[in-house]
C-alpha cells in the first residue's frame, strides 16, 4: 500500500518510545481518536492507544485499546496495512459473524490475549472462533526481530482453512517517526495570490502563463505542508521565508488558508508554529522589475526553494503599423501595440490603463481624426489599434501613442509611426524580381495596387480572384503547390505596402516567355468609377539554361579571327626585316 493511500486513513498517534520495552502514556482527544470498522469477516485494527500502555481487549469494537500503533489501512480487505512499535501490541477484531467457522492466523508475532469465544493454539500463532454472533478479539504482540508480521481471517479453522476472507500486512518499526519531518512525503509549490492548492505541482499563472513569472503589482506565493512519513502533518515548528535582495516575504499561518493579502516589509519572516501554510513574495520596490530566489526552511533546515521574476511597469511602448487605413471609414487592427518593461520583459497591462494618441501629432487631423487602442493584450491576443480616417487620402507621419501608468502615474511616449489613408484600388501593376532566370530557381511575381490618388491602396476594400497564365511553371514555390486562380481576399486587399506576390518554381524549357495578368472585376469596375481603365498586363521573363554551350559558327569565327590575326603579326615582322636591311 502506498504512502498516498495511507495518507486518506491515517491517524496521528502521540506515543513514543522512552527506553527497552517501555512507552510513554498520552491520551488522545476524541476529535483524533477512530477506529478501522471493517465489518463482517473483515478485519479491524483498534487504533486508539490504551492509556496505560497495556493492550484492552473489550466485548465491544470501540472499547478495545492497542498499545503502540501508528498508523492502520483497511479499506480494502485482503491489501489491509498497518504501522506500529516493535514493543508495542496491536487489537485485531473480526465481524459478529455467526454462521461459519472463522479462524485468525498470525505469522511473525505471537498472539497474547483473546476475548471470549476465541480458542488459541498452542503454538500462539493462530486461533478459532466460536459460531456465536459476537465480536471476536485478539492482541498480537511482534516476534523478537520481526519487521513485517500478517495477521488472516480465514474460514475454516486454523488447522483446515477453507477461503482467505481478509489480510493484514503489519510494519514494524523500532522508532516512532510520527510528526517527524519527512521530505518524501512533504509538499511545496508555487500557487497563483489567494490559491489554496498544495500538492507539490507548480500552478502557473494564467496571465503570465509561468509559474514564476508574475505580473507587475501582483503577489508571488508559495504553499508549503510538511507531513511526516505516515503523511500525517509535521510537528508544527519554526519556519523561516527568505529572500535575496528586492523581494519582501510575509509568512502565513492560517494552515491551508492561503488567504493571506497582508504585504510583507523584509526579506526575512519567521513563524515559530507552522507545517501547513504559505509564504507572500512581493516587489521590494514598486514597479520595478526582479528575479528573486524565496528560500523556505523547517526548524533550521531547507525544505525547499523557489524563483520568482516580478514584471515591472511598462517603460517602453511600440507600435508596429500592419495595414492601410480605408478612407472615411473606422479601421481596425490597423496596428499592433507590444508594451515592455525596464527589463525587456513584454507585459500585459492588466488594468484600464489610459492608452491614447498624442493629438498634436495628428497635424490637421484631415487624414487622421483619431486613434485608439482597442484592446489590452494578453498572451495570446495582441493589443491592436484602431485608426479613424477622414476622406481625405495620405500619409500622417508620426503618429505617437501615450500610455499611463497606473500604478506611478508616469506616462510613456511610444515610437512613432506612419499611417496611411487611401482608396480602394483603382490600378495594378506587375514585374519580375528578375529579368531572366534558371531552371530551378525562383521567379517573384510581384503586383503592386494604387488608388485613384496614387497612394497605395487600402487593406479593407477586398478584391475579386485574379487569373495570371503564362508563368514560368505549373507550380507555385509554396511548398511545390499548384498554381491557382490568386485571390486578393484571402491578403486583405492590398496589405501593408500595397502588394502581393506570387512566387513560382521555374520550369525546364529555356526561351522568351510573357505572362498575362488579368486584374479583378472589383478593380476594373473601381478603375471606371474613378474614371481610368485597367487592361491586363503582359509581363515578360526569359528562362536561360546555367550552363554555357558553344555552336560550330562560334568556332569557325574563332578560328578566322585567329588567322587574321596571325597574318597581321607576319606582315609585322616582314616589315621589321626590311627596315634593318
Amino acid at each position: 500500500m502506498s504512502t498516498k493511500t495511507l495518507r486518506k486513513r491515517i491517524a496521528l498517534v502521540a506515543v513514543t518510545a522512552l527506553g527497552a520495552g517501555l512507552l510513554s502514556v498520552v491520551s488522545i482527544p476524541g476529535a483524533n481518536a477512530f477506529r478501522e470498522y471493517a465489518g463482517e469477516n473483515i478485519l479491524a485494527v483498534a487504533v486508539n492507544n490504551s492509556d496505560t500502555a497495556t493492550a484492552v481487549i473489550a466485548t465491544t469494537q470501540s472499547g478495545s485499546r492497542s498499545v503502540g500503533v501508528l498508523a492502520v489501512d483497511t479499506s480494502t480487505a485482503l491489501a489491509g496495512t498497518a504501522t506500529m512499535l516493535s514493543n508495542g501490541t496491536i487489537v485485531v477484531s473480526s465481524g459478529a459473524e455467526s454462521t461459519a467457522l472463522a479462524a485468525f492466523v498470525v505469522v511473525g508475532g505471537t498472539i497474547t490475549g483473546q476475548s471470549a469465544n476465541v480458542t488459541i493454539a498452542q503454538d500462539q500463532r493462530s486461533a478459532d472462533l466460536n459460531n456465536v454472533a459476537a465480536v471476536k478479539t485478539i492482541a498480537v504482540k511482534p516476534s523478537s526481530g520481526s519487521t513485517t508480521m500478517t495477521i488472516t481471517l480465514v474460514t475454516g479453522t486454523a488447522a483446515v482453512p477453507t477461503a482467505l476472507k481478509s489480510r493484514l500486512t503489519v510494519t514494524v518499526v523500532t522508532t516512532n517517526t510520527v510528526g517527524v519531518y519527512s521530505a518524501a512525503d512533504s509538499f511545496i509549490n508555487t500557487a497563483v495570490e489567494g490559491n489554496a492548492t498544495v500538492n507539490g505541482v507548480d500552478q502557473v499563472n494564467a496571465q503570465t502563463g509561468s509559474a514564476t513569472v508574475i505580473p507587475n503589482g501582483a503577489a508571488g506565493q508559495i504553499n508549503f505542508k510538511l507531513n511526516d512519513s505516515f503523511g500525517n502533518l509535521a510537528t508544527a515548528s519554526i519556519v523561516t521565508a527568505t529572500s535575496t535582495a528586492g523581494a519582501f516575504v510575509k509568512l502565513d499561518a492560517t494552515n491551508g488558508q492561503f488567504d493571506d493579502t497582508a504585504a510583507g516589509t523584509s526579506s526575512v519572516d519567521v513563524g515559530a508554529s507552522y507545517n501547513n501554510a504559505s509564504v507572500r513574495v512581493t516587489q521590494a520596490v514598486a514597479n520595478v522589475p526582479v528575479t528573486v530566489t524565496v528560500t523556505i526552511a523547517y526548524r533550521g533546515v531547507t525544505v525547499g526553494t523557489k524563483t520568482f521574476s516580478f514584471q515591472g511597469e511598462v517603460t517602453k511602448v511600440t507600435v508596429t503599423p500592419t495595414k492601410v487605413g480605408k478612407t472615411s471609414s473606422s479601421n481596425a487592427d490597423a496596428a499592433t501595440v507590444v508594451y515592455n518593461d525596464a527589463a525587456g520583459n513584454v507585459v500585459f497591462p492588466i488594468t484600464a490603463v489610459t492608452t491614447s494618441v498624442r493629438s498634436a501629432s495628428m497635424g490637421d487631423q484631415t487624414i487622421v481624426n483619431g486613434v485608439t487602442v482597442a484592446n489590452l493584450p494578453t498572451r495570446t491576443v495582441s493589443a491592436k489599434v484602431t485608426v479613424s480616417c477622414n476622406a481625405t487620402a495620405g500619409t500622417v507621419a508620426a503618429l505617437q501613442l501615450a500610455h499611463l501608468n497606473p500604478g506611478s502615474g508616469t506616462i510613456v511616449a511610444s515610437n512613432t509611426w506612419a499611417q496611411t489613408c487611401a482608396g480602394a484600388a483603382t490600378s495594378v501593376t506587375a514585374s519580375w524580381d528578375k529579368a531572366s532566370y534558371t531552371p530551378g530557381s525562383i521567379a517573384t511575381l510581384t503586383l503592386s495596387f494604387k488608388d485613384s490618388k496614387g497612394f497605395a491602396a487600402n487593406s479593407y476594400d477586398l478584391l475579386d480572384t485574379m487569373t495570371i497564365t503564362g508563368s514560368p511553371s505549373s507550380t507555385t514555390a509554396q511548398a511545390g503547390a499548384p498554381v491557382t486562380a490568386l485571390n486578393p481576399h484571402a491578403a486583405r486587399g492590398g496589405g501593408l505596402t500595397g502588394t502581393l506576390t506570387q512566387q513560382y518554381v521555374v520550369g525546364s524549357t529555356t526561351g522568351d516567355f510573357v505572362a498575362v495578368v488579368v486584374p479583378a472585376d472589383s478593380l476594373k469596375t473601381a478603375a471606371t468609377a474613378a474614371g481610368t481603365s485597367q487592361a491586363n498586363l503582359s509581363v515578360a521573363y526569359k528562362i536561360a539554361s546555367g550552363t554555357t554551350t558553344v555552336t560550330n559558327e562560334q568556332v569557325l569565327a574563332s578560328i578566322v579571327s585567329l588567322i587574321a590575326s596571325i597574318n597581321k603579326q607576319i606582315v609585322a615582322l616582314q616589315k621589321l626585316i626590311l627596315q634593318r636591311r
